[in-house]
């Protein structure tokens, strides 16, 4: 998921004028959690996964690589959704991903087991961090390299195969940036009302930060997405084609903003997309 506090959405639709989207506006770290008495339900990565823990400025990073499959099928880097965490959602990402290839998927700064604040900084970091050990895997064992960013980790996975160089970018039911999230959540209000974005979102652009990246891109839209509209999806694909970058668009049309994984033609369509 990727979506504003309630109380910022609640601002905009209430008539007030000015709103003020925080850097933590999009973060649900353990903290949060806490503060909001919600308990996300267990469901961690399969038995045998081998649990990784990792190194970055803010700390530790809690990372886990499941083994499905032998060279050269792809090595994955999964960036979740805001509220992902390996404990909660690890093992729904890994029957996703099963299919194309071995998983590696980790835990966001502030979440789960991965330590230090929640904040865009540290996130890229951590983000680096998992590019490398991804790219040494992936190069060890003669695999391709697949980023894999759902909803708000499509932000988080655009930078990281960047820097690692990945074969193919699937981007998930997210947005071109956290500015065209807002603007959508605010909807029809929007004319009549002044968002002032923390300067850390306000630099969030995924097509910019792709600008020549030499792999294939995947847009995975949502017809029914209830979190971000199916329309930034299109925007996102859009903006991409411009910029002279290789980008395919699948349109599930059935499917809401965390369910495409579910939809009876996902693995097939997918796996056609993802072949060589």
């Amino acid at each position: 998921m990727f979506r504003l506090t309630a109380g910022v959405a609640a601002a905009a639709l209430s008539g007030c004028l000015k709103v003020e989207v925080p850097e933590d506006a999009f973060f649900w770290p353990e903290s949060r959690l806490a503060q909001e008495q919600m308990v996300l339900a267990p469901n961690p990565p399969p038995q045998g996964s081998e649990a990784l823990t990792l190194a970055y400025a803010g700390g530790t990073i809690g990372a886990t690589r499941i083994r499905t499959s032998a060279a050269p099928r792809p090595l994955i880097l999964f960036c979740g959704g805001n509220l992902f965490r390996r404990g909660a959602a690890g093992g729904f990402a890994a029957a996703k991903l099963a299919p194309f290839g071995d998983v590696l998927m980790f835990d966001y700064p502030g979440y789960g087991d991965t330590g230090g604040e929640a904040t865009l900084a540290n996130f890229s970091a951590a983000g680096a961090v998992m590019a490398a050990t991804a790219r040494a895997q992936a190069d060890a064992e003669g695999r391709p390299l697949i980023a894999w960013g759902h909803s708000l980790g499509g932000v988080v996975c655009a930078d990281a195969a960047v820097k690692a160089r990945a074969d193919i970018l699937v981007l998930e039911t997210t947005t071109p940036g956290a500015r065209a999230a807002v603007d959508q959540q605010v909807g029809l209000m929007r004319p009549f009302v002044r968002v002032n974005m923390a300067p850390a979102l306000a630099t969030i652009d995924v097509p910019a930060a792709l600008e020549g990246f030499g792999g294939q891109i995947l847009v995975l839209e949502a017809g029914r997405d209830e979190t971000l509209a199916p329309s930034l999806s299109r925007r996102l694909a859009h903006e991409l084609e411009v910029r002279g970058l290789r980008v395919e668009r699948l349109v599930f049309p059935n499917a809401g903003h965390n369910d495409v994984g579910r939809q009876p033609d996902f693995e097939s369509r997918v796996a056609a997309a993802l072949a060589p």
